[in-house]
């Protein structure tokens, strides 16, 4: 089974896209294999909008742990499935609290072990920086010429966006680049394809 990391810095959308992209999907209950930073494995189960009220937070680091779901994606008479994986946002530097340290390391573990990286950049940052921070420049650089990497430029659905998103593309390789609506699932057609191709 192919392992999809979705990856990016705190509060930039991870959880909601991994939860609006398995409705997106089809999927009705969310069934996630939670690998806690003990290294301990447990499921839980959610509806949809159940998982967005308990794993969606405006404060950062709501995510500690790895979670994935198994999603299948329609592939001619056959499903293919993947292992979608949400991961704790990665900052600059190291970070005050051992559990956010802990749960980095699982999150850049798990940027080797995967075979696609969804890369989740929040397009709003670009009304005050005219450069990707430095975790962001880092993993791009890091993955730019793996087949399987995407940078998702997601809050498309905020006012000003579109602007942002010129600014990205003059920083980045713009076929890089699919520019998503997390909340709103715009973009999401294009990330199902571009999945399609790498699996």
């Amino acid at each position: 089974m192919v392992s999809v990391l979705i990856v990016g810095q705190p509060n930039v959308g991870k959880t909601s896209f991994a939860i609006n992209f398995a409705s997106y999907l089809g999927v009705e209950k969310l069934k996630l294999l939670v690998r806690q930073p003990a290294g301990f494995l447990a499921t839980r189960t959610y509806q949809p909008k159940e998982a967005y009220k308990k794993l969606v937070a405006v404060e950062p680091h709501k995510t500690t742990e790895i979670q994935s779901i198994q999603i299948k994606l329609p592939m001619g008479k056959k499903d293919k499935k993947i292992r979608l994986i949400d991961s704790c946002g990665l900052v600059d530097g190291i970070h005050s609290k051992q559990k956010i340290r802990t749960a980095m390391a699982q999150t850049l573990d798990q940027l080797f072990q995967s075979q696609i990286i969804l890369h989740i950049v929040d397009l709003s940052q670009f009304d005050f920086f005219m450069q990707l921070k430095k975790i962001d420049q880092e993993l791009y650089n890091l993955f730019q010429q793996q087949p399987g990497y995407k940078v998702l430029a997601n809050k498309l659905d905020l006012d000003g966006q579109e602007r942002n998103l010129i600014k990205l593309k003059n920083l980045i390789d713009q076929k890089l680049i699919i520019a998503i609506s997390a909340l709103y699932q715009q973009g999401f057609t294009d990330v199902k394809a571009f999945l399609l191709e790498n699996i």
